[in-house]
């Protein structure tokens, strides 16, 4: 999940699965970790009841994880500034330093090897959102994310450095990232079954509709050149 700049719990993922949940009077004990963090805990799962979101389905951990439920798509993309130059493609990032999250979906993409790009140019940070910070400090030449994270980072936190809209451009789509809720093999089955229920109910409302309507719109207005 991402972390708000006050410090609350905020993200798509963490919204539905807690409306999900609860219109099936499932009670969860929702929790924001920095995505390495997360992701060994989910790994682990002491407790065998743990469960992660959002997580990307990717070949690397296809066998690594249950997975329980998608919860939505959204497309990869390069954000870069204004002034900057403007990346639609993994050829167009082969020699710009890239901001990326630790341990995560995206940071698989870049170094694989069809995609061309150089390991040493790929600066990982463990939480998003400093990659953000990173970005307007000319640290990195561009930040590679979801484009529901860079619209959520543009339009809450970019004011309080001054800037606005105007002043970064995400590219064009490199990749769809299919986000599920996800579990390993020491979860009861029982549990599971419980968790997609929940889930797939819930994807069946007005409501699940209206906030995945959010995504869509947030992708039509940032793919504008």
């Amino acid at each position: 999940m991402e972390e708000s700049a006050n410090g609350k719990l905020a993200g798509l993922g963490g919204e539905i699965i807690a409306k999900a949940f609860k219109a099936k009077n499932i009670k969860i004990n929702l929790e924001w970790r920095p995505w390495a963090r997360a992701y060994k805990e989910a790994l682990d799962n002491k407790d065998k009841k743990s469960f992660i979101i959002p997580l990307t389905r990717i070949p690397e951990r296809e066998e690594k994880f249950i997975w329980a439920s998608k919860i939505y798509s959204a497309h990869a993309v390069f954000i870069t500034m204004k002034k900057g130059k403007r990346i639609d493609s993994f050829l167009e990032a082969k020699n710009a330093t890239i901001g990326v999250l630790t341990s995560s979906s995206y940071r698989a993409m870049l170094v694989r090897p069809e995609n061309g790009l150089d390991v040493d140019k790929i600066s990982e940070n463990p939480i998003d959102i400093r990659n953000f910070k990173k970005l307007i400090g000319k640290r990195i030449d561009t930040w590679f994310t979801i484009d529901i994270v860079a619209s959520y980072a543009i339009d809450i936190l970019a004011k309080d450095e001054n800037l606005t809209q105007k002043d970064f451009v995400i590219g064009n789509p490199v990749a769809i990232q299919e986000k599920y809720i996800g579990t390993t093999s020491e979860t009861p089955p029982e549990l599971i079954s419980k968790v997609q229920d929940a889930v797939e109910s819930f994807k069946q409302t007005q409501e699940y509709k209206k906030l995945i309507g959010l995504i869509k719109k947030t992708g039509k207005d940032s793919f504008k050149k």
